[in-house]
């Protein structure tokens, strides 16, 4: 077996797709890095002009109003809550001035607290206008878990052990560049990346039937071995992505894996912090089984259909599967955590984004691990099967 699994692996790293494969993905995270990364507009970015702004505007405001009788009720209201909104846009722009950065967390994770509260019942108060873009019609939703999710970020900022910088703030570091990829597209690239590194690797035999002959090993061996270097070879993908994020990290610091990464919880309708290591790790192991669960999903359809385009058909269907059924809030009358497909988007599922806008408690890591795990066994069950029948054997 150990020397067919060295002919898979030289197969699989001197086929000149599979080398296109990382050429590409080289490609792209130079350019993510040189040009996409630099360019990035956060809603919730550090921009003291707009806090003097709204300060002066605030204050204007409060000095024409104070002392006076008989003003609107909706005056009153905001005569009530804007000296609060001043104090800590004060707080804000003098630790800036001072660079005090600590200072400026604790002054911001109040702001967000403070304006979230006022904001979210309120019909005359808004979040944020970025939210209200695209005709957007949860933008109010949105504003919402921005807001939350900020205030629950610089929260951990405090409670952290990190050297803060405007880099940090606006979320530029290579590890929370790597944290919002992974709640972005990060995993699909990963996914497709696989897929077509293996689509493959069982049907490239027809190529050379009379030397793998010489290897008298079962076929369900076979596959396996397969399956093992397509896995490697699919983990591999980081690599080409890393010299990316070396790139960003020059740039705007690396951050460290101590850092707070806010996870929401739909259940209690609030945000609690996990550190970047261990949401890094979690993703890992997510996108390891989402690989294997592909990789299966080949060499299955590999000896039962013998089609490339079958592969990739099948395949792409899982993928874009979720983008057919989704809607926003259907978790609340549908079953959705039951689909493998609802568990695409990785990230999202592990920082709870997913839960919050499916308003479902039950799309969980733990819960995509169960199913997704479950999913690959049966197909594994399935390929062991069919690959000791005569119908479907790798080489006649």
């Amino acid at each position: 077996m150990w020397s067919y699994f060295k002919w898979e692996f030289r197969q699989f790293f001197t086929n000149k797709k599979n080398i296109a494969v990382y050429v590409i993905l080289l490609f792209l995270a130079l350019y993510f890095a040189l040009k996409v990364a630099p360019a990035y507009d956060p809603i919730e970015k550090v921009d003291v002009a707009e806090m003097e702004a709204r300060f002066n505007t605030r204050d204007d405001f409060i000095k024409s109003v104070e002392g006076k009788f008989n003003i609107h009720p909706s005056v009153a209201y905001a005569l009530a809550i804007f000296p609060r909104w001043n104090e800590l846009d004060k707080a804000r722009i003098e630790a800036l001035s001072e660079n005090d950065y600590l200072k400026y967390a604790e002054a911001t994770a109040e702001w967000y607290k403070y304006s979230d509260a006022m904001t979210l019942n309120s019909s005359e108060l808004f979040y944020n206008p970025l939210y209200y873009t695209y005709d957007n019609d949860y933008a109010h939703a949105d504003g919402h878990y921005g807001y939350g999710y900020t205030a629950s970020r610089f929260t951990g900022y405090i409670e952290g052990s990190s050297e803060l910088s405007m880099e940090l703030f606006e979320e530029r570091t290579a590890l929370q560049t790597l944290q919002r990829m992974l709640n972005e597209y990060l995993p699909l690239v990963l996914f497709i990346s696989c897929i077509f590194l293996s689509v493959d690797i069982v049907l490239k035999d027809r190529r050379n039937p009379s030397l793998l002959k010489g290897f008298p090993i079962a076929d369900w061996k076979k596959l396996f071995m397969k399956g093992i270097v397509a896995f490697i070879g699919s983990i591999l993908t980081i690599i080409p992505l890393c010299v990316g994020l070396v790139i960003i990290g020059l740039q705007n610091g690396f951050g460290n894996l101590s850092l707070r990464v806010p996870i929401y919880s739909y259940i209690e309708e609030t945000f609690s912090n996990m550190t970047m290591g261990t949401f890094i790790l979690k993703n890992g192991l997510f996108i390891s089984v989402w690989i294997l669960f592909f990789i299966t999903i080949i060499l299955f359809v590999s000896i039962i259909l013998k089609a490339e385009f079958a592969n990739l058909f099948v395949s792409f269907i899982v993928i874009a599967a979720e983008w057919i059924y989704f809607e926003r809030v259907m978790g609340a009358y549908t079953d959705i955590q039951r689909y493998p497909t609802s568990y695409v988007q990785v990230g999202q599922v592990i920082s709870g984004y997913r839960n919050f806008i499916y308003e479902s408690p039950y799309l969980t890591y733990q819960n995509g691990l169960i199913i997704l795990g479950s999913c690959t066994l049966i197909l594994m069950i399935l390929t062991l099967i069919a690959s000791k029948l005569k119908r479907f054997k790798l080489i006649a």
